[in-house]
């Protein structure tokens, strides 16, 4: 996976991203996909702190750091403790040849945006918060069919927030 992330130039959003390379956990023996996942309540918020990977985070999940550098091992929070990503939406590409990196940003770029309004309940370029998103690189979607867009909130400067960001309309 690699991740994009939105960053204000002047007055209005920039579509430019800044690219990290994520470790995506692809050495055999090792599976990003056997992780049982977070404790979560009734309504599906985590309750306790766990480890995980990128793949089982779900809509809602709180994090501090987005697997920037191990998608396999990332910690998750309940939302009302301290925390810096709050994971908004995720989707699929489709099935075919890897489109390239300009094409999984674009891709991951005009999909967050929209669901960042449907989420936050404002347009991005109105907002103040900030706006990360995952895609995938080509040796994750030749090695592990990986096809996931996951987009993630924050607030200004990526400061520790408690509580949701889910209908923050700021």
């Amino acid at each position: 996976m690699r991740t994009g992330q939105h960053t204000r130039t002047g007055p209005r959003r920039g579509t430019a991203a800044l690219a990290v390379i994520g470790l995506l956990a692809l050495v055999p023996g090792c599976s990003v996909f056997g992780s049982p996942g977070p404790e979560r309540g009734a309504d599906g918020a985590v309750t306790a702190e766990a480890r995980t990977d990128a793949f089982s985070l779900q809509v809602g999940d709180c994090i501090n750091d987005p697997g920037t550098e191990d998608v396999s091992d990332i910690i998750v929070l309940p939302c009302d403790e301290p925390h810096v990503f709050e994971l908004f939406a995720r989707t699929d590409m489709p099935d075919g040849d890897y489109p390239g990196v300009p094409a999984a940003n674009t891709a991951a770029s005009e999909f967050c945006a929209p669901e960042f309004a449907t989420y936050v309940g404002l347009e991005y370029d109105a907002s103040v918060l900030e706006l990360l998103y995952f895609y995938p690189v080509e040796d994750s979607w030749t090695a592990a069919d990986d096809r996931e867009i996951v987009c993630f909130v924050a607030e200004q400067g990526e400061k520790p927030v408690t509580g949701t960001l889910r209908d923050a309309r700021r």
